[in-house]
């Protein structure tokens, strides 16, 4: 469904921007424009598109992509709302081309997609994800189910992007290990939080659109490179989410290292990384506080991991004792 969803949607504006332009065909390439080009002309130069349906598409896109090349796992509520959500854009569209809805070239029949009844996107999504976590949290999880299941969450945080783009297999594998170290899914994916359903006209009409605020969605603040960091409970972007930089804990220092985590503790001391602002974050998500480490140090502790009992019989002491811990 995904696929033919996507295609319905090339061909539509394909004939749109004909309409407009007269052509969809690169003379230089030698072949009729694809969805990148014709999403890019639409929503930029020929104004066919708002910001929210350009997303929408994106997220599709991505759906459809993940569908054609890769296995995922995509949910009957979620595939529900894009089948509507695509419903209620196609008849935009058609109307804003002919001045006439979808009814008036569609025999007037009800013909229901789902039995299962329309939700909150925002309840939908803390299903999705429960059911990710309950998955990353058994003892034998298949990461290739997970990152299956995850494919058409992480649809949303890249269709969502101002920039149109598909996702990759590595901040997948990002985002999984995030998902396992964080309490809530809102904290790894701020982006998607901010994404709400919306409903306009007779009948059911449903469309995407980015909100700066709901009632389950943390507050967010785009810092550029330069700003400064605020003090208050704000997730920090700058080029990326810090969640995807510092996306890793002590414990899964750790198991990277193959070393206890008091021993991870003693080496980050002894090397100061902690003092780093490339290796280590604390970050803040209102009153909650998440001590997370970076690629960087990982890879400074696996070059002087053969030092590690060494800085614990330097560290060890005083760190097991000051905190009333044993070895």
């Amino acid at each position: 469904m995904l696929i033919l969803l996507h295609h319905s949607f090339e061909m539509i504006l394909k004939s749109l921007i004909v309409e407009r332009t007269g052509t969809v065909f690169d003379a230089e390439r030698g072949y009729s424009y694809g969805f990148d080009t014709c999403l890019r002309l639409a929503a930029d130069e020929l104004d066919l598109l708002t910001k929210d349906h350009r997303k929408f598409l994106s997220i599709l896109d991505n759906l459809r992509d993940s569908a054609t090349h890769y296995y995922q796992e995509v949910s009957e509520p979620v595939l529900y709302i894009f089948a509507q959500a695509s419903v209620s854009l196609f008849n935009e569209l058609i109307r804003k081309a002919t001045g006439k809805g979808l009814l008036e070239f569609l025999p007037g029949r009800v013909l229901p997609i789902s039995s299962i009844p329309p939700q909150r996107l925002g309840c939908v999504l803390d299903e999705e994800f429960n059911r990710l976590r309950e998955l990353l949290r058994q003892p034998d999880m298949n990461k290739r189910q997970a990152v299956a299941m995850l494919r058409p969450l992480m649809a949303f945080k890249v269709g969502g992007e101002e920039t149109h783009r598909r996702m990759t297999v590595a901040e997948l594998e990002v985002a999984v290990e995030n998902l396992s170290a964080a309490q809530s899914w809102r904290v790894v994916f701020p982006e998607i939080a901010r994404i709400e359903l919306g409903s306009d006209g007779d009948g059911i009409s449903v469309g995407f659109k980015v909100v700066k605020d709901t009632p389950e969605a943390l507050p967010v603040r785009v810092l550029k490179p330069g700003d400064p960091e605020p003090t208050g409970g704000v997730i920090i972007q700058k080029e990326v989410n810090l969640f995807d930089k510092f996306n890793l804990g002590l414990d899964q220092l750790s198991k990277k290292l193959g070393i206890s985590r008091w021993r991870v503790i003693a080496m980050i001391r002894e090397y100061k990384l902690d003092s780093d602002d490339g290796c280590f974050r604390e970050l803040r998500i209102g009153s909650q506080r998440y001590k997370r480490y970076s690629m960087k140090a990982l890879d400074a502790l696996r070059a002087k991991l053969d030092t590690a009992e060494e800085c614990w019989a330097k560290h060890g002491y005083e760190l097991t004792h000051r905190k009333g811990k044993r070895k």
